[in-house]
């Protein structure tokens, strides 16, 4: 008995079913103690998460305000948001809303 056919449908059938698995989130970049430390032109801040895979994440600005955030859906990267603040990342771009208004020209501090 050949068991090609055998063998070729069951790698089709991987491979459909592969296809059909949801693409896992984005991680946002953060050190071991699940934090990034950016620069900004005109703020500093850092955003403290609740795991590697985060749900929550807290911004703590320059002057120790901190601002309790949740995750919610982005086309793109990784997005938190609440009342006060909002904060989107893919890695290399930042985009933050604070207390204070929208921070400029935010990158991520190396570690």
């Amino acid at each position: 008995m050949n068991a090609w056919p055998m063998v070729a449908a069951a790698l089709v059938a991987g491979a459909m079913a592969t296809g059909a698995v949801a693409e896992e989130p984005a991680q946002p970049p953060m050190n071991d103690f699940y934090q990034a430390f950016y620069i900004c032109e005109n703020a500093a801040f850092l955003i403290e998460y609740d795991s590697d895979k985060p749900s929550a994440a807290t911004l703590v600005t320059g002057n120790n305000k901190k601002v309790e955030m949740k995750r919610i859906p982005a086309s793109s990267g990784v997005r938190f948001s609440s009342a006060a603040a909002k904060f989107w990342t893919d890695g290399k771009a930042v985009t933050v809303e604070g207390p204070a208004g929208a921070f400029k020209n935010c990158k991520m501090k190396a570690r």
